[in-house]
């Protein structure tokens, strides 16, 4: 969206500021512009005179030179990733930020088996510079398999060090869930999967596992990484079952495809004024080329379309996001938290060359600049009015991904 202010410091006339896309639900004017609010919670508009047809006002915005009209619509994706670093500055002023110094190294982490430590700090993953941790999640969503460069600096070493990891694709398991209460500390079975090695051995929700082999379990942690160190091999388990001790002898762990891992958490940090703001343009910066590289992925076939959401699956996620807060104040920083990537996510789409987006309208503008002769304004409304029906097309193929997503999450 193309911010007020723009238009009027380049004295062109605004003939609606609009918050939101679609039907207005209330409209005001003030001078000669009119204000909306319209029905559909994503983005907003200016519309300019002489931006879709001809106009002989000196100030309309097909008689301002070809320099003006462009900065004019870049505005709008400035302004987007402005308000989106400013949001999660403030975010990271009151929760926190993450940074990408390593923390913690599972046992059986594959970064930990290839040499690193805690305190390293992740540089660079298969050449790819790592702005925020959030990048690993991304790019192990393609992982394809096989050995990838990890790159990391280390306090006291001024070269910057070199390993070859091998992503964790599987992990061992035994077919049960812990108690929900406090998942990290907790050895109590709440789940056992029927027909899993658990379920075969006779372990019955309730029991609370107390060693495997001749190792002690004190919390879930330490079954699971004791089970990736055995692999497939037959493990003795004992438990606590009504005041009295139960051994379940020969439980084979099976394998389990699973979501790419490096078995890594990493730094949280508090209270610190220039790293939250270094953090929210870090983030910023790799939430833009997330986007970026989701589209070549999708056009490459990399990502399927079913991957895509539209305002129902963004309406959805807002919801859930909201949830996770524990009062008023956490669930309206989570908004703000979702509200920004949202932004981000507009401000580098609206870029895009495409008709009826403002990179559409940049493309347009470069035309007139090599040709040297302006197009037709009638003309650039009819290849706009292409491209919003193509959009219009792209948000109800979108809308047969989201609803059976909305409904199998309930």
């Amino acid at each position: 969206m193309r911010p007020f202010y723009c238009g009027a410091q380049a004295d062109i006339k605004v003939l609606e500021f609009s918050i939101f896309m679609g039907p207005k639900i209330i409209q005001w004017g003030k001078g000669e512009t009119k204000y909306s609010i319209r029905a559909i919670p994503m983005g907003g508009f200016v519309r300019l005179e002489g931006e879709e047809e001809a106009s002989d006002d000196e100030r309309a915005f097909n008689n301002k030179p070809a320099g003006t009209r462009a900065l004019v619509v870049a505005a709008g994706a400035a302004m987007n990733i402005f308000i989106a670093v400013l949001i999660v500055t403030i975010i990271s002023l009151s929760l926190g930020y993450s940074t990408t110094t390593v923390a913690y190294l599972e046992e059986d982490s594959v970064l930990k088996e290839a040499g690193m430590e805690v305190g390293d700090r992740i540089v660079y993953y298969d050449g790819k510079y790592i702005f925020h941790p959030s990048d690993l999640s991304l790019f192990l969503y393609i992982y394809d398999g096989g050995p990838v460069e990890v790159a990391y600096r280390r306090e006291g070493v001024k070269e910057l060090q070199r390993t070859v990891i091998t992503p964790k694709t599987s992990v061992y398991m035994i077919g049960i869930s812990v108690s929900s209460g406090d998942v990290a500390a907790s050895n109590r079975v709440e789940d056992v999967e029927e027909g899993s090695p658990a379920d075969v051995a006779g372990i019955l929700p309730g029991d609370v596992i107390i060693r495997i082999d001749d190792v002690t379990v004190d919390k879930r942690d330490d079954l699971y990484n004791y089970l990736q160190k055995t692999k497939n091999k037959p493990v003795d388990i004992t438990v606590e079952r009504n005041g009295e001790t139960v051994t379940f002898h020969d439980v084979v762990p099976v394998e389990r495809k699973t979501y790419p891992d490096l078995g890594v958490q990493f730094e949280y940090k508090k209270g610190n004024v220039f790293g939250a703001i270094a953090s929210s343009v870090n983030y910023s910066l790799s939430t833009i080329r997330s986007v970026i590289y989701s589209l070549v992925w999708l056009i490459s076939g990399k990502v399927g379309f079913s991957e895509v959401s539209g305002p129902v699956g963004i309406v959805s996620t807002i919801g859930e996001v909201v949830e996770m807060g524990r009062g008023f104040s956490e669930k309206f920083l989570y908004l703000l938290q979702i509200t920004a990537f949202l932004s981000l996510n507009l401000g580098v789409m609206n870029i895009i060359p495409f008709p009826a987006l403002d990179g559409g309208k940049l493309f347009l503008i470069l035309i007139e600049k090599i040709r040297r002769k302006p197009i037709d304004p009638e003309k650039e409304a009819w290849i706009s009015m292409v491209g919003f029906v193509l959009l219009v097309m792209l948000m109800i193929a979108t809308l047969f991904n989201d609803i059976p997503k909305v409904i199998r999450g309930k």
